[in-house]
C-alpha cells in the first residue's frame, strides 16, 4: 500500500469510529460492549496504519535523499561517478527498512550496544540508530543509539493489555495524530427540563400546535498527551548474561513501569503536565461516612451511600477499585435483616462463583493507587468509560552507554505521550431529587 492508500485506510476506520459513537449518542446511551470492542479494533488498525504510514513516509524521504546525493555527485566536476545502483536495493539493504534492525531479538540488540560501549566491536547494525543529537557513534562512551521500533511496539503491545490491575484497558481510547485532540462532549449538569444534554427539550403536541424549539449545549473535551519517560537501567553483568534472560528483564521492567504511572495517573493524575485522574476530575462526588463513625473503617452503610450516588447508567460498568487494606473490612461486612444479617460481600469463587469478589454486583478490584483504609480514596466506585484517554503513537525508544557509564550500568529510554480526563465537567443534578450523581464515587475520611 502507498501513503495515500494508508490515509485513506485511517480516515475510513475514524469513520467507522466515529460512527459507533454518534449512533449511541442519538439513542441517548453508551456505548454496548460489542460496541466497544468494536472500537478497540478500530483504534487497534488505526495505530498499525499510522505506525505503517511512519515508516513509509521515512523510506520516502530516504529514498530521496539518495536520489539528491547522486544528483550532487554527477554535477561536481572532477569526481568519477559512483556505478549505477538500484535505489530500491539500496533502501532494503539499510536498517531503516528493517523494524528490527537485523537483530533478531531485543537482548540480542542490547548486548551489542554493551559491547559498543566497552570498545569490544562496534555492530555494523547499530549505525544507522545511532542517536543523532550530542553524540557520537564513533566514541563508544558518547555514543546512544536507537531501539529498533519492532522492539518498542512489543513493549507497548504488553503495556496496553489488561493483566488484572491495568487501567488502560477500562478507558475510552482515542489515538491522537497531531499536537491534540479536541471533540464535542454532553454538557449536561442537570437532568431537569431543559437542561438535558444542555438543553435539549421536548413537548407533547396538541392537534396543529406548533413545534417549540430548544437548543443543546455542547462542552469541548481536549486530549494534549504529555510525555512520559521511563528508564531502565540493565548492569554489565546482566547485559553479558545471555540474550533471552536480557529481553525477559528489560520487557518487564519497562512494561510494568509504564503501566504504574498510567494507572496512577488516571486515578491521582494533578492535570498539570500529566493527566487529570478521577480523583481530581470535577464531577467527582464524595459520600458522606456514617455519623460518629470510626477512623479505620468501611462498612455496608458506606456502599449504600456510594451506591446511591452512581450515574444509572455508570451502574452495568462501574468497578470497585480498593486499597488492599480495606479487604478485611469486606469479609465481616453485613447487613442486620430481623434478628440476623445478610452479607453484602461476596469473595471471588464463592457463592457467586465469578472471578472477582463483588459488592452490589459489581467487581472488587485491588489496586495500590487507591488511598489507605479510613481515607478519601481508599475505595473508589467508578466506570471508567466515562474517562477519555489520548495516546499518540507508540514508544519512542532508544539507549545510553554514557548516562552511567561510571557506574557499569548501561541506560535503556522509554517515552510516549498520553492524556486523560474525564468526559464529565460536573456531577448531575437528578431530574426528581437534590443528592448529585456521577460516574465517579468515593467516601469521605472518616475521623
Amino acid at each position: 500500500m502507498d501513503v495515500s492508500e494508508l490515509r485513506g485506510l485511517i480516515a475510513a476506520e475514524f469513520s467507522k469510529a466515529q460512527a459507533i459513537h454518534d449512533a449511541a449518542s442519538e439513542e441517548n446511551r453508551e456505548p454496548s460492549d460489542e460496541e466497544v470492542e468494536r472500537l478497540d479494533e478500530h483504534n487497534d488498525k488505526i495505530e498499525a496504519y499510522q505506525a505503517e504510514l511512519e515508516r513509509k513516509e521515512k523510506l520516502r524521504a530516504s529514498i530521496e535523499r539518495t536520489e539528491r546525493a547522486k544528483a550532487r555527485l554527477r554535477n561536481e566536476p572532477g569526481k568519477k561517478a559512483r556505478p549505477e545502483r538500484s535505489v530500491v536495493e539500496h533502501v532494503r539493504e539499510s536498517v531503516a527498512d528493517d523494524p528490527t534492525a537485523g537483530f533478531d531479538s531485543l537482548g540480542e540488540f542490547a548486548q551489542a550496544v554493551f559491547h559498543a560501549g566497552t570498545n569490544t566491536g562496534m555492530d555494523s547494525r547499530l549505525a544507522i540508530h545511532a542517536a543523532a543529537s550530542g553524540m557520537s557513534q564513533g566514541v563508544a562512551a558518547d555514543g546512544g543509539f536507537a531501539v529498533p521500533p519492532a522492539y518498542s511496539n512489543t513493549i507497548w503491545s504488553e503495556a496496553s493489555v489488561d493483566n488484572g490491575v491495568n487501567l488502560m484497558s477500562l478507558c475510552r481510547r482515542y489515538p491522537v495524530t497531531g499536537a491534540s485532540l479536541t471533540f464535542a462532549a454532553n454538557a449536561e449538569t442537570s437532568r431537569a427540563d431543559g437542561s438535558r444534554y444542555g438543553g435539549v427539550q421536548g413537548y407533547w403536541l396538541c392537534e396543529a400546535a406548533q413545534k417549540t424549539s430548544s437548543n443543546p449545549t455542547l462542552r469541548q473535551v481536549k486530549l494534549e498527551p504529555e510525555e512520559l519517560a521511563v528508564l531502565v537501567y540493565a548492569t554489565d553483568k546482566l547485559l553479558k548474561n545471555n540474550t533471552m534472560a536480557l529481553e525477559a528483564y528489560l520487557q518487564e521492567a519497562a512494561t510494568e513501569e509504564i503501566q504504574f504511572k498510567v494507572n496512577d495517573a488516571i486515578i491521582n493524575g494533578t492535570g498539570a503536565g500529566m493527566p487529570q485522574g478521577i480523583m481530581n476530575s470535577g464531577c467527582l462526588i464524595t459520600a458522606s461516612a456514617e455519623g460518629g463513625q470510626p477512623a479505620t473503617t468501611f462498612v455496608a452503610e458506606n456502599v449504600l451511600a456510594m451506591w446511591a450516588r452512581l450515574h444509572p447508567r455508570a451502574r452495568r460498568n462501574a468497578v470497585w477499585f480498593i486499597n488492599q487494606d480495606v479487604e478485611p473490612q469486606l469479609h465481616k461486612m453485613y447487613l442486620p435483616t430481623g434478628g440476623g444479617g445478610s452479607l453484602v460481600y461476596t469473595p471471588a469463587g464463592g457463592v457467586s462463583g465469578a472471578p472477582y469478589a463483588t459488592l452490589m454486583g459489581r467487581p472488587v478490584r485491588e489496586i495500590e493507587f487507591a488511598q489507605t483504609l479510613g481515607t478519601t480514596g481508599d475505595v473508589i466506585l467508578a466506570d471508567l468509560g466515562f474517562y477519555a484517554l489520548g495516546t499518540r503513537g507508540g514508544i519512542e525508544a532508544a539507549t545510553s552507554i554514557h548516562l552511567r557509564f561510571d557506574y557499569n550500568e548501561t541506560c535503556f529510554r522509554f517515552v510516549f505521550a498520553i492524556d486523560g480526563q474525564s468526559f464529565l465537567a460536573s456531577a448531575i443534578t437528578p431530574k426528581n431529587g437534590t443528592n448529585t450523581v456521577s460516574p465517579f464515587v468515593v467516601l469521605e475520611t472518616r475521623s
